[in-house]
């Protein structure tokens, strides 16, 4: 019980720690004069409100949750569904429809289910651990619905994290060395052959309903001399991160977006590399413990909702860097905690919540 407390203070910490650090960040952002708006007045308000429903969650009844799991998912399914069909109060930006807007608050479902989307797999994944081919089945008619949804936005980068959680508790709920090989290598192969047919052969893949824009930014990351215009944002970054040197520079790189998705080349710019070094740290750090708390879980769903979250969280970081750094093609994906928004900070506190209540009551689970 005792060691269980400690994880939940370094959780706590680490995420008050992380909240901090992005409102420094944030204030010298928003210094290079592109927008009017205080963003680090409304993320303290974004914090606070997101800690304050952390707190409650932290708190809730997990057995009870369990036992009505299908209410969430089908919640969580119906606000996806809502953003792909249009309804009323949706809202597009950048030709993608991925928010709604009410009463001046936009609301991004993909941030707030992710959560939902986590203890569901890591559920059922419990439920079904003793039938390997049942419980691949029942995560694949579960996981595909909202996958599918996520990229009909289109919201690709969110997509791929989503896959790489639910596959990263597959493997680990499943015991058989003989179905995780299978998987794995199913999932190579099948992202190979797609990649193929993206380069080679993007005819088939018009046959089947793609459309070449929708991969614009992969080509522009594939060959950046192609589309100048599509590649100026990631140059932008390289530069301001290229100019902070060791310890940061006096003065302001312009780059766009650079409160909320480039957020990582800005705290590059104005700390230099011992200030991305440190930021490395805590979140090394986060993830770390998020490894320790799940393998100190007496329950297996517990196991499994850890491990899936410590994969959420460590390939959102890693995709949002890479992306800032060229690594990968740009996708649009926050930083977790640190970039600015309202969805994005709920959406980690409710995960973060989730968290909690399961160390509380993980020796209580059925």
């Amino acid at each position: 019980m005792q060691y269980k407390r400690k994880i939940s203070e370094q959780i706590y910490a680490l995420v008050i720690l992380l909240s901090v650090i992005s409102c420094v960040a944030i204030y010298f952002a928003q210094q290079t004069g592109q927008y009017e708006n205080n963003f680090v007045l409304q993320q303290i308000l974004f914090f606070i409100v997101g800690l304050g429903i952390c707190f409650l969650i932290s708190k809730s009844n997990i057995t009870f949750a369990r036992k009505h799991v299908f209410w969430f998912y089908g919640g969580a399914i119906i606000l996806l569904l809502g953003i792909v069909l249009k309804v009323p109060f949706t809202q597009e930006v950048n030709g993608a429809t991925r928010w709604y807007r009410l009463a001046g608050f936009s609301l991004q479902p993909s941030e707030l289910v992710k959560g939902i989307f986590v203890f569901v797999m890591a559920h059922f994944a419990a439920k079904y651990e003793k039938n390997p081919v049942k419980q691949f089945f029942v995560l694949a008619s579960l996981g595909l619905p909202v996958l599918l949804l996520l990229y009909k936005q289109p919201d690709l980068g969110t997509t791929i994290v989503y896959f790489v959680t639910a596959f990263t508790i597959l493997l680990v709920a499943n015991k058989s060395w003989k179905w995780i090989v299978g998987i794995t290598t199913t999932a190579v192969l099948s992202v190979s052959f797609f990649l193929f047919l993206l380069l080679n052969h993007m005819e088939w893949l018009e046959m089947l309903r793609f459309k070449k824009y929708q991969f614009a930014r992969i080509f522009t990351w594939l060959d950046p001399a192609s589309d100048p215009d599509g590649a100026y944002q990631v140059n932008l970054s390289l530069r301001a991160i290229g100019s902070g040197m060791l310890t940061g520079r006096n003065g302001n790189v312009y780059i766009p977006e650079s409160h909320t998705d480039m957020i990582f080349s800005s705290i590059g710019n104005q700390f230099g590399f011992i200030g991305v070094s440190c930021l490395l740290i805590v979140f090394i750090l986060f993830i770390k413990v998020l490894i320790e708390a799940g393998l100190t879980m007496k329950k297996n769903f517990s196991t499994y909702l850890f491990a899936g979250f410590a994969m959420c969280f460590a390939f959102n970081i890693f995709e949002n860097i890479a992306m800032s750094i060229g690594l990968m093609p740009l996708t649009g994906i926050p930083l977790p905690f640190i970039s600015y928004g309202g969805s994005s900070i709920l959406g980690n506190m409710i995960c973060t919540g989730i968290m909690l209540a399961v160390i509380r009551s993980d020796s209580e689970l059925e």
